[in-house]
């Protein structure tokens, strides 16, 4: 398993597809109803993804960079992390306990959460907090003079779907995080084409993964 990142090159399509795909037995009794047991608590992806162009020549390496990347992969040997373009971003909201620093990254989907395992690591991140208390009992501002008005708590983003606070945040205040993350992909077979249309200029019309969002796949 590596942590290094798919490519990014200029000749991608905009026709990228993602398909999420659940693991569920389904048995059917001889009167049609059905027993059904799900094994599989998060998705796996199904990518795709087409090059219109990979240009050589002229200092551009774009096919080389692709196909060697594969190569170093062994096929779908080796895994690695791949930045979707239009779904790599997340926001993440809390309400604070007062005493837990170390908290699950998610991605919201509608009125689903699902943990991420691939982040992008930021040492010192910013931490939003919401200056409105989501406890109505409690007083806004508070008693003691020498508390700063403003919160000056950091967090850390580590690689593996977590942020660590330098310090608690009050509890009952409500605070967002902000940041990047990966899909945990491999190559979904040990072939790949290639195919030369014009001289110096090559194109690739299905690179397909098998990804995740957790950590392993």
């Amino acid at each position: 398993m590596s942590n290094v990142l798919f490519p990014e090159l200029p000749g991608l399509e905009w026709d990228l597809s993602k398909t999420p795909m659940f693991n569920t037995k389904i048995m059917t009794s001889i009167n049609g109803r059905e027993l059904r047991a799900s094994f599989q608590a998060m998705p796996k992806y199904e990518i795709s993804l087409s090059y219109a162009f990979l240009r050589e020549g002229k200092g551009r390496n774009e096919l080389k960079e692709l196909e060697g990347f594969f190569l170093a992969r062994r096929g779908a040997f080796d895994s690695f992390l791949f930045k979707m373009p239009q779904d790599n971003e997340f926001t993440c909201k809390y309400l604070s306990d007062g005493s837990t620093t170390t908290v699950q990254l998610y991605k919201q989907f509608y009125d689903t959460q699902m943990p991420l395992g691939n982040t992008q690591a930021v040492s010192s991140a910013i931490v939003n907090l919401n200056m409105w208390n989501q406890t109505t009992t409690k007083n806004m501002w508070s008693a003691t003079t020498s508390k700063n008005m403003w919160s000056s708590t950091t967090a850390q983003i580590t690689s593996d779907g977590k942020h660590i606070l330098s310090e608690p945040i009050e509890a009952g205040i409500e605070y967002q995080m902000n940041g990047v993350f990966y899909y945990r992909c491999r190559f979904k077979g040990d072939e790949q084409e290639y195919v030369n249309f014009m001289n110096n200029l090559w194109k690739a019309q299905k690179v397909e993964f098998i990804g995740s969002l957790g950590n392993k796949i």
